[in-house]
């Protein structure tokens, strides 16, 4: 190989972890990145297969949390103990290894061939390591074409690596931060729900059916998570609404009733409140428009139609089945049937129809118990 060739090749490398970073670099979801690091990987040392194993949380294991290739299936979830195997040897020494036939290395561990059915006969594998953050390892199977891996793809892999490894920090911290987020917004409604011993529970089951309900409309996943987080706050409001109207053990007077309406304005003002403001964008929607009707007799302003928010229009389904099914002091509430009954009766006048269609099919699906839908398809995060 000439000169010219050799920095052609070299450009081409170049442009390949260009290419890589900036991908790796462009989603922050966990799962997401799991799966570009790896396929980055792949794509650019060339592998016909790859496994990314991360640290658990104790630091005592390395969990297989993304695979391509034949047998990917059987790897996925696979747990490597601490101190076993190559993935674990890398990591603890912060070096990477290259070997051309596994069969004749000291540490190669036949269990996970044996147990996927995949023959592996030469291997890379690289640390994932930031900040002396022990991350996780990245193993790239089988070089395409019947060729051992080279010097050359050890370099690529171990430069790539360290942006792999800068792309899951980021990824895991933003993970961790919104799995903190979520647990701040579930103790705070699980408070609002407690000042009510009739709607206990209200809000994390509207925001399970609000979610449910988005995703038979089929909403993509951050959408679903946006209005899962938003239905949890819907009703935040009623903070700044008086015990003994939230507690009246009978109807309402005309009075009343628009006092407790008022709990939407409240709401969206509190939300509206909350920094960074772009991120509650839904949430304030939502807590403001949740009660509005399609054919305009809903409030605070008498929306009509599309004017009202997609997520406010979901859970507005959601709240008024949970509302309609629950066991109050003046009424034992509707059956699971009689509550579908209704929302059919009013679809298309007061609420949205393919919302409606969404919460009735997830009812016909459980036998209209949605414990046990709930149970099948609970959220994860």
């Amino acid at each position: 190989m000439n000169d010219i060739q050799q920095l052609e090749q070299r450009i081409q490398e170049l442009m390949a972890l260009w290419d890589a970073a900036k991908d790796l670099n462009s989603h922050l979801e966990l799962d997401k990145v799991f799966d570009h690091i790896l396929q980055q990987m792949m794509h650019v040392i060339g592998a016909e297969a790859g496994t990314l194993w991360v640290v658990d949380a104790e630091g005592q294991e390395l969990q297989a949390v993304s695979a391509f290739g034949p047998a990917a299936a059987e790897i996925l979830d696979v747990t490597m103990p601490k101190g076993q195997g190559i993935v674990w040897k890398v990591l603890e020494t912060g070096q990477a290894e290259r070997i051309g036939d596994v069969s004749t290395h000291a540490d190669w561990n036949e269990r996970i061939d044996q147990e996927s059915g995949f023959h592996t006969s030469s291997l890379m594998t690289v640390p994932l390591i930031i900040k002396n953050n022990q991350l996780g390892s990245l193993q790239l199977l089988n070089k395409r074409g019947g060729e051992w891996f080279t010097e050359q793809d050890l370099r690529l892999a171990e430069a790539l690596a360290h942006q792999s490894a800068l792309a899951l920090h980021n990824s895991q911290m933003y993970d961790e931060l919104n799995r903190m987020l979520l647990s701040m917004i579930r103790t705070l409604a699980t408070v609002l729900d407690a000042r009510d011993p009739y709607t206990s529970g209200h809000s994390g089951r509207v925001a399970n059916y609000s979610l449910w309900i988005a995703q038979k409309m089929g909403l993509p996943l951050n959408e679903c998570e946006e209005l899962y987080k938003a239905a949890l706050l819907h009703d935040i409001g009623k903070i700044g609404i008086r015990d003994d109207l939230l507690q009246k053990p009978g109807r309402l007077t005309q009075e009343e009733y628009s006092t407790i309406q008022q709990h939407t304005l409240i709401g969206a003002g509190i939300l509206g409140n909350m920094e960074p403001r772009r991120a509650m964008e839904q949430a304030v929607a939502t807590a403001k428009s949740h009660h509005e009707r399609l054919d305009g007799s809903g409030y605070p302003e008498g929306l009509v139609g599309d004017e009202i928010p997609l997520f406010a229009r979901i859970v507005s389904v959601a709240d008024t089945f949970d509302a309609m099914t629950t066991v109050r002091s003046y009424s034992n509430g509707f059956t699971p049937q009689q509550g579908a009954a209704e929302l059919v009766r009013c679809r298309g006048g007061l609420f949205d129809e393919a919302a409606v269609d969404a919460m009735i099919a997830i009812l016909e699906e459980c036998d209209y118990d949605l414990s046990t839908y709930k149970t099948e398809r609970r959220y994860q995060i």
